[in-house]
């Protein structure tokens, strides 16, 4: 970016230059705000939706966690299938799908195992009031379970749209080379400022393209709440 201040400076001296920095500086003001809010606004919803991806893995294992809780009031074979299976779709998600969400799939087995379970609970027969109270809410955290899933799914393939990155891309090159067009006295100090706003709008970028798909890329969303559901589940007997 220096490089290319310099080549600027040798092409239309500053002297030159600085007679428009009156009428550049309004247009830049404005191509700056509109270009700083549409960013700021692309930052923010891409770490929201990385947040929601989060906070839904969590919400997904809590429901196996319940589902735990009224396995055990189950009586054999169904207490020891509803846990076996909880155990498997857990250690599917973590061993399969996850790296599979990474290219926007998902593990079949894993949905297999899901259908089992829920088929398991549903046809549970409740003869008193007690276990039919446990029984609605089972079912209810069963459904809740698939909804989960099928949003951290969906979550995995949504990313920010290809028009919306052109846009990102086209604005910052536009900002920056706007700049160029200033005319300073110091062409150090010019290339210094140069430095600066590309390294920053070249940041913000970075950090979107990091955040676009939340289970794809280096701040993605972990299986962390599966792994500790895992662990709760491998030590209830």
């Amino acid at each position: 970016m220096a490089a290319a201040t310099f080549t600027v400076e040798r092409m239309v001296p500053a002297k030159r230059r600085e007679e428009q920095n009156e009428v550049i500086g309004f247009v830049y003001a404005v191509v700056g705000v509109i270009y700083a809010v549409l960013l700021g606004l692309v930052v923010i919803s891409a770490w929201n939706t990385a947040d929601q991806a989060k906070a839904n893995t969590y919400t997904e294992c809590n429901m196996l966690s319940y589902l735990d809780w009224y396995g055990n009031s189950l009586p054999q074979p169904e207490h020891s299938e509803v846990q076996d299976l909880l155990r498997q779709y857990a250690t599917l998600v973590i061993t399969r799908e996850w790296p599979a969400m990474a290219h926007h799939q998902s593990s079949p087995q894993a949905w297999s195992v899901y259908q089992q379970l829920h088929k398991i609970v549903q046809t549970d027969q409740p003869t008193t009031p007690a276990a039919a109270a446990r029984y609605e809410s089972a079912v209810d955290a069963a459904d809740q379970l698939g909804a989960a899933r099928r949003e951290r799914l969906d979550q995995a393939a949504q990313g920010i749209p290809a028009l919306l990155w052109a846009a990102l891309i086209m604005g910052g090159v536009i900002t920056v080379v706007f700049a160029f067009l200033f005319g300073m006295k110091s062409i150090v100090i010019h290339a210094l400022v140069m430095f600066s706003i590309t390294l920053l709008i070249g940041g913000f970028l970075l950090v979107i393209y990091e955040l676009d798909f939340p289970f794809g890329r280096g701040l993605q969303v972990g299986p962390e709440a599966f792994q500790l559901a895992l662990q709760r589940l491998q030590t209830v007997p």
